[in-house]
């Protein structure tokens, strides 16, 4: 009786092995990457208010490069604004940052409020977007070929201590990528 047990145990082992063979061997056949973007922004002027407009492409990335074939999927985790250098420190002004298409269509608007950027050299601002935000640029990834922005960042209401100012900010998003192997 032992050993009839023993062996029905082990039977009973093995088919439960093959029939999940192939979800456990599905798992292998994908990888998921973070694919990490960074975009910097020039902002110099004597003027009230400056904007600055830079193409974001995903192609860029080398993660992305290692894949572009292979991409099942790629989705937007988080962006974040972070100051690189200001002049003068005491800077401070009303932030925002629009994201459109290629084709020029606003996937999100987003005014991160009056700040001083020299706050944000160590520690960087975290965007809040919403769940739609995200959704409209996730939508837009959704289709493989669409893997370039238009950005732009604008500095408004500006108040200094100097007459001229430079900021230079830079705009990181991560996005997570889903690939065949």
């Amino acid at each position: 009786m032992k050993n009839y047990l023993i062996k029905s145990m082990l039977a009973m082992f093995v088919f439960t092995l093959v029939s999940f063979n192939g979800c456990i061997l599905d798992s292998f056949n994908s990888v998921t990457q973070n694919v990490p973007i960074s975009q910097t922004f020039y902002l110099s002027s004597n003027q009230t208010s400056f904007s600055d407009s830079q193409t974001v492409d995903l192609s860029s990335s080398s993660v992305y490069q290692n894949y572009q074939e292979k991409i099942e999927s790629i989705q937007l985790v988080r962006a974040e604004y972070r100051t690189i250098s200001v002049n003068p420190s005491s800077l401070s002004g009303n932030i925002s940052f629009v994201l459109n298409d290629w084709n020029g269509n606003k996937l999100f608007s987003l005014g991160l409020g009056q700040i001083t950027p020299a706050n944000y050299q160590k520690t960087p601002l975290e965007f809040q977007l919403t769940g739609a935000q995200i959704a409209m640029v996730n939508n837009y990834l959704s289709k493989l070929s669409n893997n370039k922005f238009q950005a732009t960042i604008s500095i408004t209401n500006i108040k200094s201590s100097s007459v001229n100012y430079t900021l230079i900010g830079a705009v990181d998003a991560v996005f997570e990528m889903k690939s065949n192997l």
